[in-house]
């Protein structure tokens, strides 16, 4: 949709740190397109699980940013972005909110005078989050609100204190819609995912929330919401919801097939 000129990503925070998270992410930018796209990472992220065996082979390719050092704290990033943003902008997040907290209780700082929650109030449209299990709104329990402590807590502020609407995309939407498979041996994507364990394709949680915040209507891109307030024990990594028709936060229900959204995303 970037190359289509549909939307401008002004930048990316990067909220899981491993050694070459930075120069496998500019790699892969650079090979679709566009090597500008500022970079910011969260140098405190090392504490969560995964796999990222394919960012020797992005690393060792031609890049800007060698080390993860070589660019912003995300924080930071997410401040001169908002800060220089001429006008209100959608965030998606796709992973841990650590970021986001972060910059909830940022200061003023050489970007901005501003507050982190009044930056917010000022340059931000709407959140768009890839969390949370909301058929279950009582014991629901999902990885990126509830991976460890540091994405409790986080999520957690997210929830109480972020200014502006949220829609959450959970678990379940993106479990059983399936992409990624019928990429074309040596597309860099299909590496990507080839070297992950996934050369069929994989669950598409993240596609999905990207391209309904691209799309930016809940109902034009195939959804059904409910309107309320998201909650989520730090203790447990539960998430809840209580329903209400003014409420700041809302999940997507699907509307259609699983197969509707899988073409959405191939095509």
């Amino acid at each position: 949709m970037r190359k289509k000129g549909l939307v401008n990503v002004l930048g990316i925070g990067i909220n899981a740190c491993t050694e070459l998270s930075v120069p496998s992410l500019h790699a892969f930018l650079k090979a679709e397109g566009f090597p500008d796209i500022e970079i910011g990472i969260d140098r405190e992220g090392t504490d969560f699980p995964g796999k990222n065996t394919y960012q020797h082979r992005l690393a060792a390719m031609e890049v800007k940013h060698k080390t993860n050092d070589e660019c912003l704290d995300a924080v930071k990033l997410y401040r001169k972005v908002l800060s220089q943003a001429d006008e209100k902008v959608d965030i998606a997040e796709i992973g841990f909110e650590t970021i986001l907290a972060g910059l909830l209780k940022s200061n003023p700082d050489e970007f901005s005078p501003l507050s982190g929650i009044e930056l917010i109030k000022q340059k931000v449209n709407k959140l768009w989050l890839m969390a949370g299990k909301w058929d279950d709104l009582s014991t629901g329990y999902e990885y990126n609100f509830s991976a460890n402590q540091r994405a409790r807590v986080a999520a957690s502020y997210v929830c109480d204190k972020w200014p502006t609407e949220i829609t959450y995309l959970g678990f379940e939407v993106g479990e059983k819609v399936i992409t990624g498979g019928s990429l074309l041996d040596g597309d860099i994507l299909k590496d990507v995912l080839t070297a992950y364990g996934h050369p069929s394709g994989r669950s598409s949680w993240d596609p999905m929330l990207v391209l309904l915040a691209c799309i930016n209507d809940e109902e034009k891109a195939g959804y059904y919401i409910k309107r309320g307030r998201a909650s989520l024990d730090i203790a447990t990594g539960y998430n809840h919801f209580v329903f209400d028709a003014n409420g700041p936060h809302r999940f997507v229900i699907k509307k259609f097939p699983d197969s509707f959204y899988a073409d959405m995303i191939k095509n």
